[in-house]
């Protein structure tokens, strides 16, 4: 049971500093959302995103702002870069291929027949879809924003005129009438798995607000304020709908001076050779170095069975590393097992769980 685990780190957490390993893992919404996601996803992770066609009655709704022509690209570039960035995706090109993607973007239903030679053709899980589902709101104001520019240009002419006496001055006091976009847009993504038809869904419906500069009251850009609102669209529904990669930083010991059997000095430069191959890149020679330094004290190396641990989970062996963390847990007590540790086992079985469920 080998995984790739050197991709794209989105979060990193730290569980202790010196030397660690980083141990990556899928992070899925909480509660009934993630449990219908993982249902949809059965551990695939090949997607292609498909931006549907407008409806005519959005379309025409879109005209009026000349924001028609901007919404298949720049919703489907905006969603493929969100999933990229959540990591959890491997993102599949489809847009090449202009007949099929065509096809899909027209349908307005999803996949309804022979999903699994669909999937096979494009060589995709599952396809996210999506769909913009009403005319975008927007709507102008003018409302007083604070200049702290002007603010900080008159506490100085004040202060100059006060030929160098302390002048206190509140910079937020200065306000002018400035023009405010608010444009909401209405998206909807769908997650389709090609092979059993299983599906979620998720809809946006917030505005995105966009300033014009301090003291211009014309209304600002909706492209821009477009643009931008999609982007935003697209967080929020990857929120709902894909994993979020996170890497957590597992810390590895470097002494032991605890060892009941062997030459202390020996067990610890052999611990210490190992946390040189890992930072070198070769989890190998890394784990040759922990098997030795655990020989050499007997089996008594509490680090070495931490670090032989954490080196497992890390190529992907998760029954040895099982193994390494039950015994050094037996061995360990309270006093070596913190709380960092505890919190570091608590993620492999959740972890090891998972992966299990899903057969990856």
């Amino acid at each position: 049971m080998k995984r790739n685990i050197l991709n794209f780190m989105v979060i990193i957490l730290f569980l202790g500093c010196g030397a660690s390993v980083p141990i990556k893992f899928p992070k899925f919404p909480e509660g009934t959302e993630g449990k219908k996601l993982k249902q949809v996803l059965e551990g695939k992770r090949k997607v292609g995103v498909v931006a549907k066609e407008l409806p005519p009655a959005v379309r025409r709704g879109l005209d009026r702002y000349g924001l028609a022509s901007e919404w298949q690209e720049t919703i489907r570039a905006a969603m493929k870069t969100t999933l990229e960035e959540y990591g959890y995706y491997i993102v599949v090109d489809i847009d090449s291929r202009s007949q099929r993607y065509d096809e899909l973007a027209r349908s307005q239903t999803g996949i309804t027949r022979n999903q699994q030679a669909l999937g096979q053709e494009l060589n995709v899980d599952h396809l996210f879809y999506v769909n913009m589902t009403a005319v975008p709101r927007v709507e102008c104001k003018i409302e007083l924003l604070k200049d702290a520019a002007a603010a900080a240009a008159a506490a100085l002419q004040l202060a100059m005129a006060a030929k160098g006496a302390e002048v206190k001055t509140d910079n937020t006091t200065i306000s002018r009438p400035t023009g405010v976009l608010y444009l909401t847009v209405f998206v909807e993504g769908t997650l389709v798995n090609v092979e059993t038809g299983r599906s979620i869904s998720y809809s946006v419906q917030e505005p995105y607000r966009l300033e014009n500069q301090v003291g211009n009251r014309q209304c600002p850009s909706e492209l821009v304020a477009f643009n931008e609102a999609l982007k935003n669209a697209t967080k929020k529904i990857a929120d709902r709908l894909s994993p979020r990669v996170v890497t957590v930083m597992i810390p590895l010991e470097e002494k032991d001076k605890e060892i009941e059997i062997g030459d202390k000095k020996t067990v610890e430069l052999l611990l210490q050779d190992g946390i040189k191959w890992i930072e070198a890149g070769d989890v190998e020679q890394a784990i040759k170095s922990w098997d030795a330094a655990l020989e050499e004290s007997g089996g008594t190396s509490k680090a070495a069975l931490w670090n032989l641990a954490v080196a497992k989970w890390y190529q992907g062996d998760l029954d040895k590393a099982q193994k390494y963390f039950d015994q050094v847990t037996k061995m360990g007590g309270t006093k070596f097992i913190d709380s960092k540790k505890r919190q570091a086992i608590a993620i492999f079985k959740i972890e090891k769980k998972r992966i299990e469920e899903e057969g990856e």
